[in-house]
């Protein structure tokens, strides 16, 4: 399974953390990951790229769910899959946390906010709103978007080398 905690399967695991989450039973799990994943759904909004520094910020760093190595690992992995790697990061992190059942539950909790958002702005709001005159709450967005890839691509960066972080802050420019 993955899930973080010594694999018997492996003799010798010492990278492995033996933290006592992964002794909470799958429920608990399973209730973490609908609480935490309900809230990336609601805040995260870009594309993918933008998405994955989100994650890494709130899986890695505030709940502690994966170490470093294993996040970049599965985003490695999501970018060698067809689709969206936001959404094959989603399943695989929520799996490591609460198992398949978590998986699963995580793509629901990531997209419902966004169904309900843009299916009520599809019915609603083109009624309300002039094209041609748009708020100024709606100009904010798009600048909100680049600073979430730039965001993204600063923290990958940290972790490069001179010549990478050089040419991770050119391609974020482009």
């Amino acid at each position: 399974p993955l899930v973080k905690g010594k694999n018997p399967r492996i003799e010798n695991d010492d990278d492995a953390s033996n933290d006592s989450r992964d002794f909470e039973p799958l429920i608990d799990r399973v209730k973490d990951v609908i609480r935490v994943y309900w809230f990336l759904g609601l805040i995260a909004f870009g594309g993918p790229t933008a998405h994955v520094g989100i994650f890494q910020d709130h899986l890695v760093r505030v709940h502690q769910w994966l170490k470093e190595d294993l996040f970049l690992e599965l985003f490695a992995l999501a970018q060698g899959l067809p689709g969206p790697s936001s959404s094959q990061l989603i399943i695989s992190t929520a799996a490591t946390h609460g198992g398949v059942l978590g998986g699963s539950i995580a793509f629901l909790m990531w997209n419902l906010p966004g169904f309900v958002v843009l299916t009520a702005a599809s019915l609603f709001l083109y009624d309300i709103i002039d094209p041609s005159n748009p708020p100024i709450w709606l100009l904010g967005v798009p600048p909100a978007a680049v600073a979430l890839i730039f965001k993204a691509f600063y923290g990958f960066a940290l972790k490069l080398d001179t010549l990478g972080a050089a040419l991770a802050m050119g391609t974020s420019a482009v």
